[in-house]
């Protein structure tokens, strides 16, 4: 990935700002996300689906997650950082050769350095313009980021059709640890119309259901462009590559991107 501008207050770039950046094995490790959904967000990534995480707590691991994401991305994916209020949105043309991601750090009005508002309309609308977005807010589940953007940001809900992955998060202390974890992921269909969960996370038996069916699967792979027999061995590939970094212990950031984009080049 490009980064075409220095990110402002974009927690996780690796070490522009606290807290330290992780790795996405790192993050699976922790028990965050499974590989199959890391799979998943890869295949998303490279195709220019746009994300939004969310968790209302703060220190749920939104912008530290995504970021270890973008390790997914191809090499000629372009980030554009936005900067808040009096964003000027003066941006490389967007490309049907490679994703152009828009970085919004958060959604909300609580600081300067966040969107809110028309800038979080016009982000939108560019959606449509053939750009990507990646974002985090302060929300508890998928409806709740959508009527966020939809009523109280003001987001057309046409505009809203073009996000790909809502995907919430919780944090939790368990007997004295502190627990991060994907708790949902919904794939926006039907022109935003409708909501497919692609994923689930048992809070009792702490476990991840991912694409475990059919009606998921379809879904996905109507959305990512793709058939389902396709999707499904990428998801297997690219699962099973993922493990193999975790049986090995292979995490640091570095090692974590060569072992990346040796599997993208073989």
């Amino acid at each position: 990935m490009r980064a075409v501008n220095q990110p402002e207050s974009w927690w996780g770039w690796h070490g522009w700002n606290q807290p330290e950046a992780l790795s996405i094995v790192e993050i699976m490790q922790a028990g965050t996300l499974p590989p199959r959904l890391a799979a998943a967000f890869w295949l998303g990534l490279e195709r220019g689906a746009s994300f939004i995480f969310a968790a209302d707590p703060p220190g749920a691991g939104k912008t530290t997650i995504l970021t270890a994401l973008l390790t997914f991305a191809r090499p000629d994916t372009v980030a554009y950082f936005t900067r808040g209020w009096g964003e000027t949105f003066d941006l490389p043309p967007a490309s049907d050769d490679y994703p152009t991601y828009l970085m919004v750090n958060e959604i909300s009005d609580h600081l300067p350095v966040y969107s809110w508002g028309p800038y979080v309309v016009r982000i939108f609308e560019l959606l449509e313009e053939g750009y990507s977005l990646c974002s985090t807010v302060h929300a508890d589940t998928v409806e709740g980021v959508i009527e966020q953007m939809r009523d109280e940001v003001g987001v057309a809900p046409e505009h809203l059709a073009n996000l790909t992955f809502v995907v919430p998060m919780v944090i939790e202390n368990r007997e004295g640890e502190t627990l991060r974890r994907v708790s949902d992921v919904g794939l926006i269909r039907n022109g935003g119309k409708s909501v497919e969960r692609i994923a689930t996370w048992d809070s009792k038996r702490d476990a991840f259901s991912v694409l475990a069916d059919e009606s998921a699967r379809a879904a996905l792979a109507d959305r990512l462009g793709m058939d389902e027999s396709t999707l499904v061995a990428e998801l297997d590939r690219r699962e099973a590559f993922l493990q193999r970094l975790l049986d090995d212990g292979v995490s640091d950031i570095p090692a974590v991107e060569e072992a990346v984009a040796a599997f993208a080049n073989g």
